[in-house]
């Protein structure tokens, strides 16, 4: 089934609104249907309208939003053995890397000033992060670290597409990592650290925004000619 921009993009607003009032109700138990919605949702979209990128582009994007779609199932069945978490965390840091190659296909020269600071400024905010959440995180210090890398690592090279892509995907596209590490940022405070209010609808809001705007700043792709 083709859809038009317009009409998937109302889809899929309606999509995430379910399944923010089924998490927020007593209705929880439908989650295992509406929270993988979101993705299948993309997968499809993305799937349809495509297949005029890079045929790399294409599949490395179809795998990294399956493994999204993996890691949004194993984060349902999280429990205090934590296994299902890390099984999330691997299969998110599997698209991040994914993510990250797709980026590198379209990136422009790195030797700039606002490149550097863009590096530093993740590095400077992945560190701070690490060491706010260190001392809760016993033995999945070192698998979160990695993801904080990975996560950073997606979002870096996200920029470094800035000259070899329209504007419309770029801004596209970072925006989308800056939501994707927002979303992040709240999940991982909240069950290490503290008790964040509506923590569910945040985390969901802003990765299923990160997620529709990498998706649509993949479909805006134009690379540019040297």
């Amino acid at each position: 089934m083709h859809f038009r921009p317009t009409h998937f993009t109302w889809l899929f607003i309606f999509i995430v609104l379910l399944d923010s009032v089924v998490g927020a109700s007593d209705l929880s138990g439908f989650r295992m249907v509406t929270k993988p919605m979101i993705l299948i949702a993309l997968l499809a979209y993305f799937g349809n309208n495509g297949k005029h990128l890079l045929q790399s582009t294409y599949y490395l994007t179809l795998s990294a939003l399956f493994f999204s779609l993996l890691g949004d199932v194993f984060l349902m069945f999280d429990n205090p053995s934590n296994h299902y978490f890390v099984f999330g965390l691997v299969s998110f840091l599997f698209a991040h890397i994914l993510y990250c190659v797709i980026f590198l296909l379209r990136r422009a020269s790195r030797n700039s000033l606002d490149f550097g600071l863009i590096l530093l400024l993740f590095l400077a905010y992945g560190t701070t992060l690490f060491i706010m959440l260190e001392a809760n995180l016993g033995p999945l210090r070192l698998p979160v670290a990695i993801y904080i890398l990975a996560i950073l690592a997606m979002a870096v090279t996200s920029y470094g597409r800035r000259k070899k892509v329209n504007a419309i995907s770029f801004n596209l596209i970072f925006l989308g990592a800056l939501f994707f590490i927002v979303s992040d940022t709240i999940l991982a405070l909240n069950k290490f650290m503290f008790d964040i209010p509506w923590s569910s609808l945040t985390v969901m809001g802003t990765y299923a925004t990160a997620q529709f705007l990498i998706v649509k700043g993949l479909l805006f792709e134009n690379p540019k000619e040297n």
